[in-house]
């Protein structure tokens, strides 16, 4: 395993948002992304939105968040009104004759601007604590798919295989997050991930090769949690620089987004298909071989038709293995608040004594798009790609369970032909 210089920061750094930095901090900080704020899109129904937080029990302090909206949109009509007033006093100007009218005219632009200025200087405050502090934290909305309470199986494939527990003897423990793979948990790391991308290579999907670490600014625009992921150790001030840099493994969600960041398409462009192998490095969790898919389109019901294609390209994939699996519908409460609906891939184990995660797929509709300026045009009007994603495998988490079920590289068959 290769050692890198990692820093994993708890309680001790208070994290500001690397995603929206207001004008004071621009002089320090340096904005490599805007993201588009739909206010109307999200605000306009307060009622949907409760009932949104409440299935997913999100806590949000709503009388908050009104009187924050509120105070923000009275500071920007200010703004407007001003910078109004700014151009009518300009065109005023280039139309008097009058040299007093002119002077009298002047002094008032200049109160204007001085105003404006002062009204900035004041708002960047209230701007980021409802911006950055509030509206970008609001969840996405659930697709209609989505079990309010209860997960729902969709699929499941049960198989009679009788086989003896192999045990550890190709897995070296190093710690809790990692281990070393031998002999056929080696060979099948190898194997599994690059039969799995085949597949998909084959239904139209272009293999990509994804970096290893991504900038705060992507984990904020995706809604992880920055906790939950490596900081590399770039001897910064880290209570001073936002823009940070994590190790997430280029088979992550995460690993596609610089690609597709500030991306303009040609609406003929989509839908874009990508797979890519990487690792997948999370605090806290083991880390592994991965194949990860990104798809994105022009409209939801294109991507929820891939959505449901990528499941049925999952089954193909899982059906190769002698083993009792599910697909599995996700409720409400437990998507992360930037899913609109997920899909798990569970594999049963005899060890666990009951099923465990080893692959999903993500609807994100146009939330991440949005946030990270991802976008084509139709005309002249700006419209952002739905996106769905998805890790088709957990090559650790798979090789264990097969391991159990006494499944050794040999046995198969479809990494041989």
């Amino acid at each position: 395993m290769l050692r890198t210089r990692l820093l994993h920061c708890l309680s001790r750094r208070s994290y500001s948002s690397a995603l929206y930095i207001t004008g004071d901090k621009a002089k320090e900080q340096y904005a490599p992304l805007v993201p588009y704020l739909d206010f109307q899109a999200k605000l306009s129904d307060l009622e949907k939105l409760r009932q949104n937080l409440n299935l997913r029990r999100y806590q949000l302090d709503f009388e908050d968040l009104k009187h924050q909206r509120d105070l923000y949109r009275s500071i920007e009509l200010r703004k407007r009104d001003i910078e109004a007033r700014r151009v009518e006093l300009k065109e005023k100007i280039k139309e008097s004759k009058s040299e007093d009218k002119i002077k009298q005219l002047k002094m008032q632009a200049t109160l204007a601007r001085d105003d404006l200025k002062n009204l900035k200087e004041s708002s960047y405050a209230i701007a980021d604590k409802f911006v950055a502090g509030t509206f970008l934290a609001i969840p996405n909305e659930l697709h209609e798919r989505t079990p309010a309470d209860q997960e729902e199986v969709l699929y499941e494939r049960s198989t009679s295989r009788e086989g003896s527990a192999i045990g550890d003897q190709w897995l070296e423990k190093y710690d809790s997050t990692c281990f070393y793979m031998t002999g056929d948990a080696a060979l099948m790391d190898l194997f599994l991930p690059m039969n799995c991308a085949g597949l998909l290579q084959d239904a139209g999907f272009v293999l990509f090769s994804n970096p290893d670490f991504v900038r705060s600014v992507l984990v904020e625009a995706a809604r992880e949690d920055p906790e939950s992921i490596y900081l590399i150790n770039e001897e910064v001030d880290l209570e001073h620089k936002l823009n940070l840099l994590h190790l997430c493994g280029g088979g992550s969600m995460l690993s596609f987004l610089g690609y597709l960041t500030k991306l303009s398409v040609f609406p003929t462009a989509l839908p874009l298909r990508l797979v890519a192998i990487g690792k997948q490095y999370f605090y806290g969790k083991t880390q592994t071989s991965a194949v990860q898919m990104m798809t994105a389109t022009q409209q939801a019901p294109e991507a929820v038709q891939i959505f449901d294609e990528t499941i049925e390209l999952y089954k193909k994939f899982y059906d190769q293995l002698e083993l009792s699996y599910r697909l599995v519908q996700v409720p409400a409460h437990h998507l992360e608040t930037s899913e609109a609906m997920r899909v798990d891939v569970e594999i049963y184990s005899p060890r666990a004594k009951g099923f465990v995660k080893v692959g999903n797929v993500c609807y994100y509709s146009d939330f991440i798009s949005k946030r990270i300026a991802f976008n084509y045009h139709e005309g002249k009007v700006q419209k952002f790609p739905h996106l769905v994603s998805g890790t088709v495998l957990k090559a650790a988490n798979l090789i264990e369970v097969l391991l159990q079920h006494g499944i050794c590289y040999k046995d198969l068959k479809f990494l041989n032909q």
